[in-house]
């Protein structure tokens, strides 16, 4: 008898709510104390399978963090030269460069004299030589270098910003106003890369331009010490290009000395610099240009723009 009054009891059918009233009882029922179907304690025992869960796949993902860490060294890269993937072509990379908004041209163009649209390109200099500043590039790490004084290992070489000369300085806003601008050049920093020289006049490359291998054999006689450069040398693209460019001048070497190299991510480390000024470029004429590095172990191919840097300039 109480068996059937049971099952008589379970199969009486719920009561019809509304939506609305069905959906607060979802909320809270004051009879079971359930909040959105579940107890206070399976609420509790949900909560503390996902703090569990969840704090063993953070101790996991740092685990394997650190063990990944392990593997690495912080002030050198594990594959160089190479067997890395950036090898051992250096670029090569001229400033100033256009406005963000045209950041894939190679066109420096502006308007010289006192009225000139020249700032921009002065002001991007500025920014660019800054930590050049004999102030900025001091300290423990640095050293005065020569080509008969090289560095010591963990230190580097600093780069006096007078080396630059009188021209090519923010007083003189690098030449722009004059319409004798500057052009900054720097080559790409590679771990370990060391630079092979051409030290022997006997192994200058035929294709290296006569007027750079004059200069090479007059500073051979001065000392042939000053041999040990990665020399540069810039140029019209064309015929009509070098018609049109005029007289160009190097500070404060005709190319990067080799007592900068090989770069060890020594703290402060500058890149050594050239500064080429055109002297008297024609104005109102595009001039495509090609600046050039050389060494034995500097590959050109024009295409691929390999151990050399196009840009064009145009002066009104």
């Amino acid at each position: 008898m109480t068996e059937k009054k049971s099952e008589d009891y379970f199969a009486v059918a719920p009561p019809k709510r509304s939506g609305w009233a069905s959906f607060k009882i979802f909320l809270w029922n004051g009879e079971t104390s359930e909040f959105l179907g579940r107890s206070a304690s399976s609420w509790a025992k949900i909560f503390l399978f996902y703090v569990v869960l969840y704090a063993f796949l953070a101790a996991f993902f740092a685990a394997m963090l650190m063990v990944f860490f392990q593997t690495l060294d912080l002030y050198q890269p594990r594959w160089q030269n190479a067997n890395g993937l950036i090898g051992t072509n250096p670029g090569l990379g001229f400033r100033p460069m256009p406005t963000s908004s045209n950041v894939e041209s190679t066109l420096i163009h502006f308007k010289h004299g006192t009225a000139g649209n020249w700032k921009h390109w002065t002001s991007e200099l500025e920014k660019f030589l800054y930590p050049y500043d004999t102030v900025a590039s001091s300290g423990e790490y640095f050293t005065s270098c020569s080509f008969d004084k090289w560095p010591a290992d963990g230190k580097v070489c600093n780069f006096d910003i007078k080396l630059l000369g009188t021209q090519c300085t923010k007083e003189e806003n690098f030449g722009y106003e004059r319409g004798r601008p500057c052009i900054v050049l720097k080559l790409n920093r590679i771990f370990g890369w060391i630079p092979e020289p051409y030290d022997d006049l006997n192994d200058l490359p035929a294709n290296m331009p006569t007027e750079l291998k004059e200069y090479i054999k007059t500073k051979a006689t001065e000392n042939k010490e000053q041999l040990k450069m990665i020399w540069v040398s810039c140029d019209g693209e064309n015929s009509a290009d070098r018609e049109h460019i005029g007289n160009v001048t190097y500070t404060p070497f005709r190319g990067f000395p080799a007592y900068y190299f090989p770069y060890k991510n020594v703290p402060g480390y500058l890149s050594p610099i050239v500064a080429l000024q055109f002297q008297k470029p024609e104005a109102g004429v595009l001039i495509n240009i090609e600046c050039k590095v050389w060494a034995k172990n500097i590959v050109h191919d024009r295409q691929r723009r390999l151990g050399s840097v196009h840009f064009e300039l145009l002066m009104d």
